[in-house]
């Protein structure tokens, strides 16, 4: 299984658990330590990370919402030193500010799905998930799967 496919699948079993709030925001990256068109709100507490993402991800989501329940505004992101690393969480509550258009976005779609499909046309973004009823996954400006909510 190919490493896109293995964070679809996982992203896929997230969603079907249902989370806390909706829209959700997750950017994975690769090659910084900051995630590109991205900037950091401050949060206090801000919400711990270091994590590696898994099947956990739904029960950080939670916790991170105990203790601050601001944590899901904004993206969370994922990152990762090269390819084959493991993404970690580096951060909560990043303000997307990608100035890309993408050509296949859907029209009267709200800030969230905008901000998704174009923060994945940034260089060293690897893809971007929307949560809300659906589940989206944004690759290169386009929409790479979709998944009906209940």
């Amino acid at each position: 299984m190919s490493e896109e496919m293995n964070t679809e699948a996982l992203l896929r079993k997230v969603h079907s658990e249902g989370l806390p709030r909706y829209p959700l925001l997750v950017v994975f990256f690769t090659g910084s330590d900051e995630p590109p068109d991205c900037v950091s709100m401050l949060r206090a507490p801000m919400p711990s990370g270091g994590f590696v993402f898994g099947e956990d991800f739904g029960s950080q989501v939670r916790q991170a919402m105990v203790d601050n329940e601001s944590a899901h505004d904004g993206a969370i992101a994922f990152g990762r030193s090269r390819k084959f690393s493991p993404y970690k969480c580096v951060g909560w509550s990043y303000r997307i500010v990608a100035t890309g258009v993408a050509d296949a976005a859907e029209a009267n779609r709200g800030a969230a799905y905008n901000s998704a499909i174009s923060l994945s046309l940034s260089a060293g973004v690897d893809l971007v998930c929307l949560f809300s009823r659906d589940l989206e996954i944004f690759v290169g400006g386009r929409r790479a799967a979709f998944v009906e909510g209940r």
